[in-house]
């Protein structure tokens, strides 16, 4: 069973969703060879729709997978959440490059495939409190161009699953890069990842390693805003993790409060300062509640 809305969008057309079928030599399934987007809706407004398109293009750039328009796929979104009668809703996004013979020679005479499915979201209100809880650090193993909102989640649905078993909720990458002698922390497996320090924010630079949020890019914006010193041109270490004041993670459903780093199983989690959501955390968690919000 599903927990999409029961119209959807598939290859040109608006569908019950038990009618949108997937050829068995899609590319997408056998080699994972596509990208997608999630674009949040509230109240029927999208949040930063522009941005998910940008990135959208730059991931399809990215495979090298031509023929398609993504700034079509706001006008279908709309659409499909008019369908579903839903005003706050998450829009997922897919294209891949569609079905052709099982090869690993892409063939140029292959028709990408469009799905979007529409998601029911509870609705966002000023004052909604801070979610939090513990992570877990896990090794890093997807490929190189994190910059590519891919299909291929195997790694990530793995550390998240392992993190969520430990009681964690989420699980934060570390990767040792070619050169680099000591790891880094990169992002999480479904969000960016910010640290506080002395009042100050640091997260990854967006150099490639990590995939570039639109939340993420939001919060920095706000951080501006709010007089609050960003740090997104350096890397830090495990380290300098275990050292922050804050810790928090965000993606473009949620920002979540990290007050706990799980260690392995014979060893006690280490708290992040009291082992509560930080200041400088509340402060970003409400002026993006704001922003989401603003009329």
């Amino acid at each position: 069973m599903s927990d999409a809305a029961p119209i959807v969008f598939h290859n040109g057309a608006f569908l019950d969703y038990p009618e949108a079928r997937v050829d068995v030599q899609e590319r997408g399934t056998l080699f994972a060879d596509g990208v997608y987007e999630v674009v949040r809706f509230d109240q029927g407004r999208p949040f930063a729709m522009q941005a998910h398109v940008d990135r959208f293009a730059r991931s399809l750039d990215g495979i090298e997978l031509a023929g398609v328009d993504p700034a079509k796929f706001s006008d279908w979104s709309h659409e499909l959440l008019e369908r579903n009668e839903l005003t706050d809703a998450k829009v997922y996004w897919q294209v891949s490059r569609g079905p052709a013979t099982r090869d690993f020679l892409i063939s140029d005479m292959v028709t990408p495939s469009l799905t979007l499915l529409a998601y029911p979201a509870v609705p966002i209100e000023r004052g909604v409190p801070l979610k939090s809880g513990s992570a877990l650090i896990v090794d890093d193993c997807r490929w190189t161009n994190c910059w590519i909102k891919s299909l291929m989640l195997l790694p990530a649905s793995l550390a998240k699953t392992r993190a969520h078993r430990a009681g964690a909720v989420e699980a934060i990458f570390e990767r040792a890069k070619p050169g680099v002698t000591e790891k880094h922390i990169t992002e999480g497996s479904a969000t960016n990842l910010f640290a506080v320090r002395g009042g100050e924010l640091f997260t990854h630079p967006d150099d490639g390693w990590v995939l570039g949020g639109i939340t993420r890019d939001a919060l920095l914006k706000l951080a501006d805003r709010l007089g609050v010193a960003a740090h997104d041109d350096r890397p830090f270490t495990r380290q300098d993790l275990l050292a922050a004041d804050e810790i928090f993670v965000c993606s473009t459903t949620q920002v979540v409060a990290i007050t706990s780093i799980l260690g392995d199983a014979d060893q006690p989690a280490h708290p992040i300062a009291d082992g509560r959501p930080g200041s400088v955390t509340q402060q970003l968690h409400e002026a993006y509640l704001d922003a989401i919000l603003a009329p």
